[in-house]
């Protein structure tokens, strides 16, 4: 990488890619990229002097360059074959592999809260004026896309997805795992491989390890040296008190957040853990927390019209949404209105009674039709199957405003949720209610 000045990433509209697109941006490389369509991603790319290809015929190679490609994408594809079999062409896997021989690095994974947990701890250490590089694949209300250089002294807070085993052969100084659930099972093929990478990775961090206690998979983990823990039920480095409080070395705190629900309330602890095992310590954690504002797209807060509070999320897990709708059921005194949106083929056919559990909860939820983020239709996977008595089917976003407008009151929430381009709707409800 060192001996490249241009960089082109394939698939740059990714929330992965983004966040590494920006991060060498800051760096000082002359960052380009390719995306299949405009979005707020984009566009905030642009803004941050990333120029954006969108056409096809416009793609070409060099071996000037060093091209990161998304592990969505498929260099099979005719318009990609360019790409295939190049030494300078590399994947994301591969790129983070290789940044990590560079810096130290302070990972965070889980299958849920991972992004939020990764941009909480970057904050902290800004807060308190330590010049740390950071990527997680988000954006932020304070900062934008998740990605920045600091200093060449300071650590690297990285999101460590488990997506395509990326996380496999990246250098960890020091870990946090808030979670293992059954995902990605495309890929991995069973839980059980999923949780042998989780171990694999664990027990090749170098300094400290974090765990969440409160999650049975990471209590059952074969872990090859001590670590550190919190949870709201075991007796844990950090012992958890819901709904804001944590104990840690006999001393009671108490935690003052603008984020909403119980699984926040366990990433931030985990946080203030890895921070204290890096020199923070609580006070100025806690200080810290008070002014995060939050990762877009997590229990986001769009608005109110008519008296009706809109918010977006990105969950696209049913332990995720769950989570979330729990948190709004508790928050809202009306009634609860979820616009579900799967992501996937294969995730909405391997997880479809877990799904469909979850969408029974709110007073009521409307699942449109799923977005498939590149894969192949499965014959006989469709959101209409969710439909129920509390289960609403539409096929298409445009007809939900319309669809809610005779049904909201009040004191009402609406959720909308998932992974894909449905975060583009609850603009849209608040202006179709306010007119």
């Amino acid at each position: 990488m060192r001996n490249y000045k241009d960089i082109y990433v394939l698939g740059v509209g990714g929330a992965g890619m983004s966040s590494i697109a920006k991060y060498l941006v800051q760096k000082g490389y002359k960052v380009k990229g390719y995306d299949q369509r405009k979005s707020f991603v984009t566009n905030q790319l642009e803004q941050d002097g990333v120029k954006i290809e969108f056409e096809k015929d416009n793609l070409n190679y060099s071996k000037e360059i060093l091209y990161i490609y998304s592990s969505a994408i498929n260099l099979d594809d005719s318009y990609l074959n360019i790409y295939k079999n190049k030494e300078n062409v590399i994947s994301r896997p591969q790129f983070l592999t290789e940044l990590s021989k560079d810096h130290k690095i302070i990972g965070i994974t889980g299958t849920h809260g991972k992004t939020s947990t990764t941009a909480l701890l970057a904050h902290i250490f800004h807060y308190n004026n330590i010049d740390v590089s950071y990527i997680f694949g988000g954006s932020t209300l304070y900062s934008g896309i998740g990605g920045y250089f600091g200093s060449f002294e300071q650590p690297l807070i990285l999101e460590t997805d488990e997506a395509y085993n990326t996380f496999e052969n990246i250098q960890i100084n020091d870990l946090l795992v808030t979670n293992i659930d059954e995902d990605h099972l495309d890929y991995f093929k069973s839980f059980k491989n999923l949780k042998q990478a989780f171990e694999n990775v664990i027990n090749k961090v170098e300094n400290n390890i974090v765990l969440n206690y409160d999650d049975e998979n990471l209590i059952k983990l074969k872990t090859t040296q001590d670590c550190f823990t919190y949870s709201s039920k075991e007796e844990t480095t950090f012992k958890i008190i819901y709904p804001n409080k944590f104990i840690f070395n006999n001393t009671e705190y108490e935690i003052t957040t603008k984020l909403i629900g119980s699984h926040f309330i366990s990433n931030i602890v985990g946080a203030i853990c890895l921070a204290n095992l890096n020199g923070i310590t609580i006070d100025d954690s806690l200080k810290a927390i008070e002014t995060f504002p939050g990762v877009k797209r997590r229990i986001e807060y769009l608005g109110s019209v008519l008296g009706v509070n809109i918010y977006d999320d990105y969950g696209h897990h049913p332990t995720e949404i769950k989570a979330t709708i729990n948190a709004l059921k508790e928050y809202t005194t009306g009634k609860l209105f979820v616009i579900f949106q799967p992501h996937r083929y294969s995730r909405t056919k391997n997880n479809f009674e877990e799904f469909k559990n979850v969408l029974k909860i709110p007073d009521l939820s409307i699942v449109i039709d799923i977005y498939p983020a590149g894969e192949m239709v499965i014959p006989g996977v469709s959101s209409k199957n969710f439909e129920d008595s509390n289960i609403k089917y539409l096929k298409s976003m445009r007809m939900v405003p319309s669809f809610l407008s005779n049904r909201v009151n009040k004191n009402d929430t609406i959720l909308t949720i998932g992974a894909g381009d449905i975060t583009l709707l609850g603009p849209e409800i608040i202006k179709y209610f306010d007119e």
